[in-house]
């Protein structure tokens, strides 16, 4: 753990918080600090739900140190760029293929733009304030947002998604929303409330479950849709071999 990423254990819920401020970019040293976290909490067997919030006023994360990146153009150092985005790539995926969810929180005034946004669209769920705004602005550079749109571009639909591309221009958590960047928009006042309800209700559920159901979400969605039954079939019978499932199907008949 380092000073520029914050690590709160609440048990069953793990906050992480970007402190990299005012722009929480994802150098590289917060790369690797956030990789070396999602290994610690993947470890975890009590932790279920990873919250990660800012601790900036105005940022959320603004994607790729610019600093670093204007350093690789200068010295046409092209083996760290391929460091750079391989590194970001790998710790996507840790999010991704973690067992645990993972939740952000987008409060206040924050921005999310470029690489930030990637971050953000690699997450589980998502919820933010109505006051919060995105882009995916690296065009504004003539640096177009090829990776981080990579998580972008399977929350939301392609015409929407180009639109954002090739303007680069702000939206609000309104349209966030609706194009299924996030899961919902709330007033400010509200947020802790609801991202609360949100943890309470996944963590109510056993860690097997959590993992089989977010598991099989992403991966039937690489096949095609006879495979994703077949694949599913599967999933469903090892659920059924797990002694909470058991119980839970015999708590049915408890109940009637």
């Amino acid at each position: 753990m380092t000073d520029i990423l914050l690590s709160k254990d609440e048990g069953e819920v793990i906050t992480l918080t970007l402190n990299d401020t005012p722009a929480n970019t994802l150098s590289m040293e917060m790369m690797s600090s956030i990789s070396i976290e999602i290994d610690h909490i993947n470890a975890s067997e009590k932790s279920k739900v990873v919250v990660v919030e800012s601790s900036s006023e105005k940022i959320w994360c603004s994607g790729h140190s610019f600093y670093e990146v204007n350093e690789m153009i200068k010295n046409n150092d092209k083996s760290s760029q391929e460091k750079l985005f391989e590194e970001c790539s790998k710790m996507l995926m840790k999010i991704r293929s973690s067992n645990k969810i993972f939740v952000a929180k987008v409060t206040g005034r924050q921005y999310v733009a470029a690489g930030g946004l990637g971050l953000l669209g690699i997450m589980d769920s998502a919820f933010a304030s109505k006051d919060t705004r995105f882009a995916l602005s690296g065009i504004n550079f003539n640096f177009g947002c090829h990776q981080p749109n990579v998580s972008v571009s399977r929350t939301m639909p392609s015409k929407s998604n180009l639109e954002l591309l090739l303007t680069g221009q702000p939206f609000n958590a309104e349209r966030a929303q609706e194009v299924g960047l996030i899961n919902e928009c709330v007033e400010n006042e509200s947020l802790d409330q609801r991202i609360g309800l949100f943890c309470s209700q996944v963590c109510s559920h056993t860690s097997d479950v959590i993992a089989m159901t977010k598991n099989s979400l992403y991966e039937q969605k690489k096949m095609s849709i006879e495979d994703a039954y077949n694949f599913t079939t599967k999933v469903m019978i090892d659920n059924l071999q797990l002694d909470e499932t058991k119980k839970g199907v015999a708590s049915f008949f408890d109940k009637s």
